[in-house]
């Protein structure tokens, strides 16, 4: 059962609240000025007699390879992935950790309008009109255990109930 059938059969609603969208913008946004930013700096960096292009290529793969992550986690935000909310949520803290040690030191300028929108986009995710976008699934009954009843004085092993009347509880 995917997440979409899922959806249709609980009682999320049927349009997507406006803070899940102003969040999905915010971090498209975010993920377009990141993949600009990297794409310029791998291309400066092999251009740098210093860095070589060998350490520019790999740097530009790993950038867009986490913004691609982050753009896939932000696609199934927009459809109701509660997962992919809980991980831009911790994006979201490391973007405060980052913002807090930029004030903290006094570097704070423009790059650090970033994190801040990262922050942002991450509460905007946890306000209480964005919850039912993001429904609660049942989980799966699990087996019931037998109930310890005593031990046994020799060997010390657990004495337990007999399968029927554990069942029956």
């Amino acid at each position: 059962m995917t997440t979409d059938d899922r959806a249709q059969d609980s009682d999320r609603p049927l349009r997507r609240p406006t803070v899940v969208t102003a969040a999905v913008a915010i971090w498209a946004v975010v993920l377009l000025v990141r993949v600009t930013t990297v794409s310029v700096a791998a291309v400066q960096l092999a251009q740098d007699e210093s860095g070589g292009p060998l350490i520019a290529v790999i740097g530009g793969v790993l950038g867009i390879g986490i913004c691609a992550l982050l753009a896939w986690a932000t696609l199934l935000v927009w459809r109701g992935s509660g997962t992919a909310r809980v991980w831009l949520g911790v994006m979201g803290a490391f973007a405060l950790v980052n913002v807090v040690i930029a004030v903290a030191v006094g570097s704070a300028d423009w790059p650090t309008l970033e994190p801040v929108a990262v922050v942002a986009a991450a509460v905007l995710l946890y306000l209480p009109s964005a919850r039912p976008w993001f429904p609660r699934w049942e989980r799966r009954p699990r087996a019931q255990e037998p109930r310890t009843i005593g031990w046994d004085p020799q060997t010390g092993e657990r004495i337990t109930e007999p399968r029927e009347a554990a069942d029956q509880r």
